[in-house]
């Protein structure tokens, strides 16, 4: 958590005291740069996050003193706001700057990684899990009782965030036996990374999903077995940006740049704008080198080759 306050003040406006009960919020005010404290008045102003940001988003809410909400992709958020999503997913004519990143990382049930890692040679990548698609896992030197590989999956076609992972795994071709596989298609990333939570290994074996959508359940999944984590190298990453609507929104969004927002990020399992492994959670770690934004080319073939799924 952060050093900010939230807290009663007195602030003099033409002689006028406010009373007590006044929340304020620190941010950058006037022509002050970001990272300088000023004072700003009770606002409505609302953080408004993608699923996937969910738990990121009220630790960001309650440092701040701001309101939270969900945010989905395409929708119009309305209010004094900040969005905090890919800048794929907001409406036309909202934008913002890069505030924070999240590579595509698999993630494996333990039990299970120790036979895939075995069959694939030692080391668990995208290749090895095109080997594993549409296979029993006795065929890979696992249980019977496990039946077939199974890989979880979001809908591409409604965020910015699941299209990267579609794109890890079908970025140069469809693999053959992936149809078989593909058993779990989740909204988005954090239902996604709930849906495995909740039911173990027996809804799904992997994931390919966003890094912070897989912190958000690390620990949840206790219970029923532990995820090992894997970074395709190359590999797709997310990026995420502010974008505010109305003047007290814009700033509160560049506060959201500033160092001491962006050191917080890494503990609630995202990274900073700069990418930084530092400070993440156990089972976390380096990711792959980033692969390049997908052109509109890319894209029209990666959600056609869903839809023919």
């Amino acid at each position: 958590m952060s050093g900010w306050r939230a807290g009663l003040v007195a602030l003099a406006l033409g002689g006028l005291i406010l009373g007590a009960g006044a929340i304020v919020i620190a941010v950058g005010g006037g022509d002050e740069p970001p990272g300088t404290t000023a004072t700003l008045a009770p606002q409505d102003i609302t953080l408004a996050c993608v699923p996937a940001l969910k738990a990121v988003c009220a630790e960001l809410g309650a440092s701040l003193g701001a309101a939270t909400q969900a945010f989905r992709p395409g929708t119009d958020p309305g209010g004094d706001v900040v969005v905090i999503a890919p800048q794929a997913d907001l409406p036309a004519g909202m934008s913002g700057p890069v505030v924070a990143r999240s590579p595509i990382a698999v993630a494996v049930w333990r039990e299970r990684a120790l036979i895939l890692a075995a069959a694939c040679g030692g080391a668990i990548d995208l290749a090895c899990l095109e080997d594993a698609y549409g296979r029993q896992w006795e065929t890979l030197g696992g249980s019977a009782a496990w039946a077939g590989f199974k890989l979880g999956l979001a809908d591409p076609t409604r965020s910015a965030s699941a299209l990267e992972a579609w794109r890890a795994v079908a970025g140069s071709g469809v693999p053959a036996g992936l149809e078989r596989s593909l058993r779990v298609q989740a909204a988005d990333d954090a239902a996604l990374l709930l849906e495995v939570a909740q039911f173990g290994p027996s809804r799904a074996d992997a994931v390919v999903a966003t890094e912070v959508a897989i912190a958000g359940q690390l620990e949840n999944v206790w219970d029923v077995g532990r995820l090992e984590v894997y970074y395709p190298d190359p590999g797709p990453w997310v990026e995420y940006v502010a974008a505010a609507g109305g003047s007290a929104a814009e700033r509160l969004a560049q506060r959201l740049a500033s160092p001491e927002v962006q050191s917080q990020l890494a503990a609630w399992g995202l990274r900073p704008a700069s990418g930084e492994a530092a400070g993440l959670p156990p089972g976390l770690g380096p990711a792959g080198q980033p692969l390049g934004p997908p052109s509109e080319a890319e894209r029209a073939a990666l959600l056609a080759a869903w839809q023919d799924l």
